[in-house]
């Protein structure tokens, strides 16, 4: 600032713009909010503006509980929402039951041969199929607590499964089928170190297409060992659902609930304000 405005009359200082105030508005077709409620003048006598808050907070509930009958009440909004939720759960589960079957291509009967297990100094499986050779081993890194050793998982050292396949099975099944054989063939790796650690005897007969075995309920790829993962993803999700259906359906049980027991003390609260009303006559009188 220069030395002859520091003496000039310097203007004031402009408010700043305050923000447009936010218009509230419910998303309710149709709702048309009610008047709003007179207040009482606030009285000079504590004791009388204590029941004035009382008689208003009653009236509130009473209206409340009236209202709740309104389509476009809050309660009413709620129970719909729910009843949506509850009919789109309804409708994925009766989708997903039954399971679709599916009708996939078996492998060919050829033997698993030379398998072996060593333990020391870390379990190794190796094992063969064809002219494939197979080979999986722990890395070296256990977790000892007293006494009892932790084995991590298996890696696959020397995995092919996409040669197993026959040329005859054409993409995308071959692919899908690819994927399936590499944890499957992980599957009887880890079972082989298992046996052999429990003193067990390894499995006999066991041919590539024990790899694969069609599932009996929806015709899916087994893994080594009984397990479908499509039935299992899908039992996974199905008791997902069935949980979920039985939260929205205990939430709007507990919302009709409420409301029946705030209709069957509407009496009561009405009792209430008509002793507050009484109350506050008496003390201006």
């Amino acid at each position: 600032m220069s030395f002859l405005n520091r003496f000039r009359k310097q203007a004031p200082p402009e408010a700043p713009e305050m923000p447009p105030v936010p218009t509230v508005s419910t998303k309710a077709r149709g709702f048309v909010p009610p008047p709003p409620r007179p207040s009482a003048p606030v009285s000079a006598d504590p004791q009388v503006a204590r029941l004035e808050q009382r008689r208003q907070a009653i009236e509130n509930a009473i209206e409340l509980v009236e209202r709740s009958a309104d389509p476009d009440s809050s309660y009413q909004q709620r129970i719909a929402v729910l009843g949506t939720t509850l009919d789109s759960i309804e409708a994925e589960i009766r989708a997903a039951t039954p399971l679709e079957r599916r009708e996939l291509p078996a492998l060919p009967p050829v033997p698993i041969e030379r398998l072996e297990v060593t333990l020391d100094p870390v379990p190794v499986v190796r094992f063969s199929i064809g002219s494939s050779d197979f080979h999986y081993a722990e890395e070296i890194d256990w977790a000892e607590r007293g006494n009892q050793i932790v084995h991590g998982d298996l890696v696959p050292v020397a995995p092919d499964a996409a040669s197993l396949i026959p040329d005859t099975i054409a993409r995308p099944i071959r692919d899908e089928l690819a994927a399936h054989l590499e944890r499957s063939l992980f599957a009887f790796a880890t079972d082989a170190r298992d046996r052999a650690l429990e003193g067990r005897p390894q499995a006999a007969g066991v041919t590539l297409a024990d790899l694969a075995i069609p599932c009996p309920k929806c015709g899916d790829w087994e893994l080594w060992g009984g397990v479908c993962l499509r039935c299992l993803e899908h039992e996974t999700r199905l008791r997902e659902l069935n949980a979920e259906r039985s939260r929205v359906l205990d939430e709007r049980t507990s919302e009709i609930e409420d409301r029946q027991r705030q209709v069957e003390q509407l009496p009561i609260q009405r009792h209430r304000l008509a002793q507050t009303i009484a109350e506050i006559q008496a003390l201006q009188s």
